[in-house]
């Protein structure tokens, strides 16, 4: 198995599969959305990308991963309207890590 899986809906993650990554596809109304994303983090991938849509979804759960070490949970961009999630996160993990905003317009 791989140690990086990517979820999100079909026509923004089709184009990771020849990376050997796993991924998982999520269609509206198909499941419930919190235990589809529980049932992939229980399968103990390092990483995790989630695009934006879903992301906004599962934020309190996504927010509950960063206490951990494991997984690491990355939002990416998706082809739908984008509401700077995946912008904000990245710029949130920045900070966290080195201390200070590099992304701060002067």
């Amino acid at each position: 198995m791989a140690s990086i899986a990517i979820l999100g809906e079909e026509r923004n993650i089709l184009g990771f599969r020849p990376f050997g990554v796993d991924i998982y596809f999520y269609y509206k109304g198909n499941e419930n959305i919190e235990e589809w994303f529980n049932a992939v983090v229980k399968k103990g991938y390092k990483l995790i990308l989630i695009t934006e849509d879903i992301a906004v979804k599962l934020k309190e759960q996504i927010d509950a991963l960063w206490e951990k070490d494991l997984p690491v949970v990355l939002t990416i961009r998706g082809l739908g309207e984008t509401s700077r999630v995946a912008f904000e996160r990245l710029r949130g993990l920045v900070i966290k890590a080195i201390g200070t905003d590099l992304f701060k317009e002067s």
